[in-house]
C-alpha cells in the first residue's frame, strides 16, 4: 500500500500584496485593528478577512486604486515589472483590451521613474496618492463669461466626453465606427454613449447620401443639435490632443483631419503618398482655411491632376486652380 501523501495547500497568489501594504499583517482600512480572521476558502486569488473590531470585510485592495479591480494579483505584479508600462506593453503582457491597457497606465502615471516595489507600494496607499487633481477634459483657463462652479462636465463619463470631442472634430457628421475608432473607444461603448446623448437633446442621428465613388449611398451619421445645453457643454470640453504642435511637411495640419471623416484618417495621410486624394477633398470641400492651404502647400503636379477632376473641373474649385497655376508658372 502506497504511503499517504500530504496535501500542501498552494501559496496566496497575493502575499507579495499584503507584504508591501501591511508588511505581512493585515490590518483594518476602516478602524486600523490588526484583530482579523481570514474568511472564505483558501483557493481564491484575492483573500478576504473580517476584522475583530469593527466586523468589516476587506481585501488587500480595499481602499486603493486596485479597489474592485477584475485583474487577478499575478497581472499586477506583471504590470508593475514593466520598464515601460505603456498601454500598448500592458495590453500584450496581461491580454486585456486597449481601453483598459489606458486606464492602468494612467494610473502609473504618478509613480514613473520608481522601483517596483515602490511602484506596488505606492498603488496601495491611500486613494488620493495618485487621483487626479481636476478633470483633464476641463479647459484651462475656463472662458472668462463661464464660472467654474457651474461646469457641466462633472457628471459625464470620460467615455462621454471622448465622444463628444470626437464629434467637434467631425463637424458635418460621422458614424459610430468611426467615432469609437477616433476616442478610442470600443463600438458597443460608442453606440451606448450616443444614445445617452441623444436622450439628452445634444445629438441627432439622420441617415444622408454620401458620395462613394461616383455613386452616392444612404449612411447613418451622428451630428451635434447644437442645442443650448450641448454648446455650453462644448465651451468647457478641452481637445484631447493627437499630435505634437510640430507637424511634419509631408502631413495634413491636425486642424484639417476633420476634412477627411470618410476614407483614410487625416493623421494617416501623407502629402507625397495621397497628394491627389488630400487635394481632392480639400479644395472641393467646404473649409476655406483648408482649401488655402492645399493650394498654397501641395506640388504644381497634384494640383494640375486635380484640376482634371470631377468637381474640380468647374465652379469655385475651378477658378481657384487656374488662378493658383498661373501664379506659379509665371513666379517660375
Amino acid at each position: 500500500m502506497l504511503p499517504a501523501m500530504a496535501l500542501v495547500a498552494p501559496a496566496p497568489r497575493d502575499d507579495r500584496m499584503v507584504e508591501a501594504r501591511w508588511r505581512g499583517k493585515p490590518t483594518c482600512p476602516r478602524c486600523g485593528s490588526e484583530s482579523s480572521t481570514q474568511v472564505g476558502g483558501g483557493g481564491r486569488e484575492w483573500r478576504r478577512w473580517r476584522c475583530g473590531k469593527c466586523r468589516k470585510r476587506y481585501a488587500v485592495t480595499t481602499g486603493t486604486v486596485m479597489h474592485a479591480t477584475k485583474l487577478a494579483p499575478n497581472d499586477w505584479i506583471t504590470i508593475v515589472e514593466l520598464e515601460a508600462p505603456d498601454p500598448p506593453a500592458i495590453a500584450a503582457s496581461i491580454g486585456v483590451s486597449r481601453v483598459t491597457a489606458r486606464r492602468i497606465a494612467d494610473l502609473l502615471v504618478p509613480v514613473a521613474g520608481l522601483s517596483s516595489a515602490a511602484r506596488l507600494a505606492r498603488l496601495l496607499g491611500r486613494r488620493q496618492l495618485t487621483a487626479p487633481c481636476r478633470d483633464p477634459w476641463l479647459v484651462a483657463p475656463v472662458p472668462a463669461p463661464l464660472r467654474i462652479q457651474e461646469n457641466p462636465l462633472d457628471h459625464l463619463s470620460a467615455g462621454t466626453k471622448a465622444t463628444l470631442n470626437s464629434l467637434r472634430a467631425r463637424p458635418f457628421g460621422a458614424t459610430a465606427a468611426k467615432l469609437a475608432a477616433l476616442s478610442g473607444l470600443s463600438y458597443s461603448h460608442t453606440t451606448r454613449v450616443l444614445a445617452d446623448l441623444k436622450r439628452r437633446g445634444w445629438v441627432e442621428h439622420t441617415v444622408k447620401p454620401v458620395q462613394h465613388g461616383y455613386k452616392l449611398r444612404p449612411v447613418g451619421l451622428w451630428a451635434f443639435t447644437l442645442s443650448d445645453s450641448c454648446m455650453r457643454v462644448l465651451a468647457f470640453l478641452r481637445d484631447r490632443p493627437t499630435l505634437s504642435t510640430t507637424e511634419p511637411d509631408d502631413r495634413v495640419p491636425a486642424r484639417f483631419w476633420r476634412n477627411f471623416w470618410s476614407g483614410a484618417s487625416g493623421e494617416e495621410l501623407r502629402i507625397s503618398l495621397h497628394g491627389l486624394h488630400i487635394a481632392e477633398t480639400l479644395i472641393a470641400g467646404r473649409d476655406p482655411a483648408a482649401r488655402a492651404w492645399a493650394l498654397g502647400t501641395l506640388p504644381i503636379s497634384v494640383l494640375r491632376e486635380c484640376r482634371a477632376l470631377r468637381g474640380c473641373d468647374m465652379g469655385t474649385p475651378a477658378r481657384l486652380l487656374d488662378a493658383e497655376l498661373e501664379r506659379r508658372e509665371t513666379a517660375a
